[in-house]
């Protein structure tokens, strides 16, 4: 930076000079000074001395040759002056260099091409007016000066900037690149004739500057900051060497106004480029970040459908699992009396409804306290397992057993008249018999006693089979227990009798 800062700004200088500088004295644009404030903009601002005084020395190098030392130096002072209080403006302000939004750029312009450039207009024109007084007005060169700096900042800072920084961001899609290669012609075309010596002309019509601001406005649109300083550079540029070789792109003028409708036409073209690009830019980032909150709205929009989903089927598993929990026995993993009572119902509806028979079977362990009192409650826990499994593998599928509750079950069997439901429960008691529970203190023999009834052809209704398996249990506990005893219901005609299941060929009935 040390070395390039001061050769950039003689380049600067010289490229003014032989470029933009007519022959009465008039510059129409000061390239350097750009130099001076990019480097400051880059640079860390312990550096901001250090690259001033480097401007001050390229200063004078470049202007020895037509200018004493000490106009020079003071010309060279003015500069690093105006530089270096556009950075300090543009700091203060909190610039951003990339001039990506419209607010940076109009802290730009009002540091910069508007305040710093008059401070230095001020000290040089007093300075010049001072040595060369009666050659130019003292308000002329102030003009001069000031515009002459201002154009040089508004054009080639931010085109600086813009090759030394990232891009901001990523041009308009192109939809057409023969759109593109059209406009560039015309603007090729247009300034070919501008610059042309005589005023530039087609077909006797005077082709105005004017002409390129829709190429200008065009390439802003299309393209990045630094695409678009790059066509405002050598568009002014262009316009500065017609003006001040005689091409004479606004008619025939005095030097002096066809200086000032140079830098008014190079002062609008380089705000409405900057601006407008400035403009897009900004649309461009807030597209792109509505574009990437979208792009995350919609991955916590499918986290959060995800979450939900997961979130339902752990509550729909702990309500199936508490459904389960509020159907079944925790004991003996049967259906508990509830669950029981609720797929009766139903049952029995069916059953009169297509007139097939249905069959309850009311069973309880024999002498269960007695198991308790000798074994203790951890036997009697097992005890009841021992049945409800040993119940369960008689059982068809389609029936229904439940724990009624205690020591109590509870059966009901579909599509079985009484005789095979009194058959069903022998069976049942005889396996019992034939699986001793093995206990600490040793082998016992688990019977059960069953009360057994059918779905009648009246009015029978769950509650009345229940109550009726019941009582014939009750008759099998008062026959001795290890009985099967049935129940028909009201309307057979049968007489009750019992007969315990493992030593009769009939099943008891009444």
């Amino acid at each position: 930076m040390w070395l390039l800062v001061p050769l950039a700004y003689y380049a600067g200088a010289k490229l003014g000079v032989s470029v933009a500088v007519m022959p009465e004295g008039i510059a129409v644009l000061w390239p350097p000074n750009s130099v001076l404030l990019t480097a400051m903009l880059l640079g860390r601002p312990r550096e901001v001395a250090l690259f001033a005084l480097l401007g001050i020395a390229a200063e004078v190098a470049a202007d020895v040759p037509t200018f004493s030392v000490r106009e020079a130096l003071v010309f060279g002072v003015a500069n690093a002056i105006e530089a270096t209080l556009a950075w300090a403006l543009l700091r203060a302000w909190r610039f951003d260099s990339r001039l990506a939004t419209l607010l940076d750029v109009r802290k730009f312009v009002v540091a910069g091409p508007l305040l710093a450039a008059a401070v230095a207009a001020t000290l040089g024109a007093a300075v010049y007016a001072h040595y060369h007084g009666s050659q130019t007005d003292y308000l002329e060169f102030l003009r001069v000066w000031w515009l002459g700096d201002a154009m040089g900042l508004l054009i080639f800072t931010p085109l600086l900037l813009s090759l030394a920084l990232p891009a901001t961001g990523r041009a308009a899609p192109k939809r057409s690149l023969g759109v593109d290669l059209l406009v560039l012609a015309v603007a090729l075309a247009l300034l070919a004739l501008i610059v042309t010596p005589g005023g530039g002309g087609w077909m006797g019509v005077q082709v105005a500057p004017v002409l390129l601001l829709p190429c200008v406005l065009f390439v802003a649109a299309r393209f990045d900051l630094r695409t678009t300083t790059a066509t405002v550079g050598v568009i002014g540029l262009a316009v500065a060497y017609a003006t001040a070789h005689g091409g004479a792109p606004f008619g025939a003028l005095p030097p002096s106004e066809a200086s000032m409708r140079a830098q008014e036409f190079i002062l609008s073209m380089s705000l409405l480029a900057l601006g407008l690009a400035a403009l897009l830019a900004q649309l461009r980032a807030q597209q792109r970040d509505i574009g990437e909150a979208n792009a995350r709205l919609d991955q916590l929009n499918r986290t959060l459908e995800a979450r939900v989903a997961e979130r339902t089927a752990q509550l729909d598993g702990l309500n199936r699992d508490l459904e389960r929990l509020a159907m079944s026995d925790p004991l003996t993993g049967l259906l508990n009396r509830r669950a029981f009572f609720a797929i009766a119902r139903g049952a029995v509806d069916t059953a009169r409804r297509h007139q097939r028979p249905l069959a309850v079977l009311m069973i309880d362990v024999d002498r269960f306290k007695a198991i308790n009192d000798r074994h203790g409650h951890a036997a009697g826990d097992q005890t009841l397992q021992r049945v409800a499994a040993t119940l369960a593998d008689q059982v068809r599928v389609g029936d229904t057993l439940a724990r009624y509750g205690g020591e109590e079950f509870v059966l009901l069997a579909s599509d079985i008249d009484f005789e095979r439901a009194l058959q069903m429960a022998q069976r049942m008691g005889d396996a019992l018999r034939a699986a001793p529970l093995q206990l600490p203190g040793g082998a016992i023999t688990v019977t059960a006693s069953f009360g057994v009834t059918v779905l009648g052809s009246g009015d029978d209704d769950l509650d009345q089979l229940v109550r009726r398996a019941d009582q014939a249990l009750y008759a099998a506990k008062a026959a001795g227990r290890a009985t099967a005893i049935g129940e028909r219901p009201p309307q057979a005609d049968a007489s009750p009798s019992a007969t315990p299941p493992a030593q009769a060929d009939q099943p008891a009935a009444r």
